[in-house]
């Protein structure tokens, strides 16, 4: 078996992108909760608190092909592996693309104006809104399969989806396949897109 070390990290959260920022807002007591304004129209939903990531913008080097494959939540997962290589300083490293690199990633649905625009040919008869990516943006591992696509990995591709230990388990399964010698190198982690119906799930069962 193989020691295992982590080298580089990242997140993209309500509280901040970097450790310098978070760090601040936990000092200042300053928490990334809000509430959510804008989910008044749905009068059987008892919340209204959620942590969304207001200030994320797409970085202006992602090319409109890359894109094209990536909802929201799979920019997400992608903007984070992004940070957390060059973290590592392996961005631009040859072991991303050879071979000895995969990606253990997972989130607990797709990016959900994919599930609406399919929920919406299934109700109505229609495929408005749908296209040849629709697919690949909706799917649970979307963010495995981005984060592999976006980078060129052509090591192992571990998709979890797992509710709310998608991340967590997606991070376990990379320390695995490194710790058995599957992988010499992993991206692992998780991601999830802020919405409605996922406060929905655990606000009126």
């Amino acid at each position: 078996m193989k020691r295992v070390v982590v080298t580089g990290m990242a997140g993209i959260t309500s509280l901040g992108s970097d450790w310098e920022t978070i760090a601040g807002n936990f000092a200042a007591n300053r928490s990334g909760i809000r509430r959510m304004d804008e989910w008044d129209r749905f009068t059987e939903l008892n919340t209204r608190l959620a942590g969304p990531i207001d200030d994320f913008k797409v970085p202006s080097h992602w090319t409109r092909k890359q894109l094209r494959s990536m909802g929201r939540v799979s920019r997400l997962a992608v903007g984070a592996s992004e940070q957390a290589l060059a973290d590592a300083g392996l961005l631009g490293n040859p072991i991303i693309k050879d071979g000895r690199m995969g990606v253990a990633c997972g989130s607990s649905t797709g990016s959900t104006d994919e599930i609406k625009a399919f929920g919406n040919m299934l109700l109505n008869s229609v495929a408005e809104g749908l296209n040849a990516n629709s697919y690949v943006r909706m799917m649970p591992h979307t963010t495995a399969a981005n984060i592999s696509i976006f980078f060129g990995l052509t090591g192992r591709l571990i998709p979890t989806s797992s509710a709310c230990t998608s991340g967590s388990q997606g991070i376990g399964y990379a320390y695995e396949a490194v710790k058995y010698g599957k992988q010499r190198v992993m991206v692992g982690g998780g991601a999830e897109e802020l919405h409605v119906i996922d406060a929905a799930v655990f606000d009126i069962m």
